[in-house]
């Protein structure tokens, strides 16, 4: 189903697959790509979450239109966040 210009727009911060054993861990949900930028960055501080997150790990904040998937950041310690459209 397309996306509406009712449909509900979000952006969505994950911890993606990055290893064969792995599967995508959802982080939150937020309204704008400024908190979800932020608590990706919040999430990878936090005190106890330092071993989970190995300092080349990457992070994804996806946004959301209805079921349509239009951009996504990623965000790599050396590089900082770039983004990505999402594969047709």
């Amino acid at each position: 189903m397309a996306a509406t210009p009712h449909s509900a727009r979000v952006f969505i911060a994950v911890d993606p697959p990055q290893d064969y054993e792995e599967s995508l861990d959802i982080l939150g949900v937020y309204g704008s790509l400024a908190a979800a930028q932020t608590a990706v960055r919040l999430h990878r501080a936090r005190p106890g979450n330092q071993i989970r997150w190995a300092y080349g790990r990457r992070s994804e904040v996806q946004e959301w239109v209805g079921d349509e998937h239009r951009t996504t950041w990623a965000f790599h310690p050396d590089r900082g966040w770039n983004t990505q459209p999402a594969a047709p």
